[in-house]
C-alpha cells in the first residue's frame, strides 16, 4: 500500500475512535450549558480546558500542570520498568519449570487479587511519604499482571518447537531468541498492558496519601480542600488521557512493530522462512 494510502487509513481510524469521546465531551457541554447538570459539581468540558491552559501557565499564571504530569509520569515508568526487569524474567523462569511454578502459583492466587494500594499505609509507616512509597505501591500493582501473563504466554508455547530448535544445534539462546520470545509476545503485551494500567491507577490513590509536594494525584486531593471542582477535573482528564496515549501509542506502536508485521509476513509467506 502507498506511503500516501497509509498515511490516510491511520487519519481515518483516529478520527473514528475520537468520534465517540467528542460526542460525549458535546453531550456534556450541552447538558452544563442547559442545567441538566450543575457547573459547581460537573464543570462544562469548555471550563476544564480553559483551568487547563491556566495551569499550563498559557494565561500568565504560574505552570504547574506539566510538573504535576511530569512527577507522575516518572513513578508510573519507574515502577512499571521495575515491574518488567523483575516480572518478564520470573515470568520465563516459572514458564520452564513445572516444579517451580507448582510452589509459587499459590502466592500468585494469594496476590492478584490484592489492591497494590492496599500495602500504602504499610510502607508510609516504613518508608514515610515520598517517591519511595509511591513506586514501591505501583510496582506491586504492575508485576503480577507482568509476571502472571509471561507465565502463561511461556506455557502455551508448548514442547515441540523447542524441541525442534534443540535438535537442529540451536542452543539454548536461540531457543529464546527464535521460539520462546516470538510465541509468547502476545501474553507478554497484554502483561505489560495491564501490568501499566493497573500502575496508573494504583498511583493516584498511592500519591494522594503520599506525594509531599507533586503529582496529579496530590493535585486532585488538593484541590479538594479548596473545592476547586475545575482543578479536580483536569486533573483526572489528565490521568484518562494520558493513560489512553500510553496504551494506544506507545503499546500500539510495540503491537504494530512486532505481532502485526509478524502475522502479516507469515500470511504472505505461508509461514516459510
Amino acid at each position: 500500500m502507498p506511503i500516501g494510502f497509509q498515511i490516510l487509513d491511520r487519519a481515518l481510524r483516529v478520527i473514528r475512535f475520537l468520534l465517540p469521546i467528542l460526542g460525549l465531551l458535546l453531550v456534556w457541554e450541552l447538558a452544563v450549558r442547559t442545567g441538566l447538570a450543575q457547573a459547581g459539581i460537573l464543570p462544562a468540558p469548555s471550563t476544564i480546558l480553559a483551568r487547563a491552559v491556566e495551569l499550563l501557565g498559557l494565561t500568565g499564571e504560574r505552570a504547574v500542570l506539566f510538573g504535576h504530569i511530569l512527577a507522575s509520569l516518572r513513578r508510573a515508568l519507574v515502577a512499571f520498568a521495575l515491574a518488567v526487569a523483575v516480572g518478564v524474567p520470573l515470568g520465563f523462569l516459572l514458564g520452564l519449570s513445572e516444579e517451580a511454578q507448582l510452589w509459587v502459583s499459590p502466592i500468585l492466587s494469594l496476590m492478584l487479587p490484592l489492591p497494590a494500594v492496599a500495602w500504602t499505609p504499610i510502607l508510609l509507616v516504613l518508608f514515610g511519604p515520598g517517591d519511595l512509597t509511591i513506586v514501591i505501591v505501583c510496582f506491586l500493582g504492575a508485576v503480577f499482571p507482568v509476571l502472571y501473563s509471561t507465565m502463561q504466554g511461556v506455557r502455551a508455547c508448548g514442547r515441540q518447537p523447542v524441541w525442534v530448535v534443540r535438535s537442529m544445534g540451536g542452543s539454548g539462546l536461540d531457543v529464546l531468541r527464535r521460539v520462546l520470545i516470538p510465541s509468547s509476545l502476545p501474553a507478554l503485551i497484554t502483561g505489560f498492558k495491564l501490568g501499566m494500567a493497573h500502575s496508573w491507577r494504583t498511583l493516584v490513590a498511592a500519591e494522594m496519601l503520599a506525594a509531599l509536594t507533586s503529582g496529579l494525584g496530590y493535585m486532585i486531593f488538593a484541590a479538594r480542600s479548596y473545592m476547586d471542582v475545575s482543578t479536580m477535573f483536569v486533573g483526572v482528564v489528565c490521568l484518562a488521557a494520558i493513560g489512553m496515549l500510553i496504551e494506544h501509542v506507545l503499546f500500539g506502536t510495540l503491537e504494530h512493530a512486532t505481532i502485526h508485521r509478524w502475522y502479516a509476513r507469515d500470511a504472505q509467506t505461508g509461514g516459510r522462512q
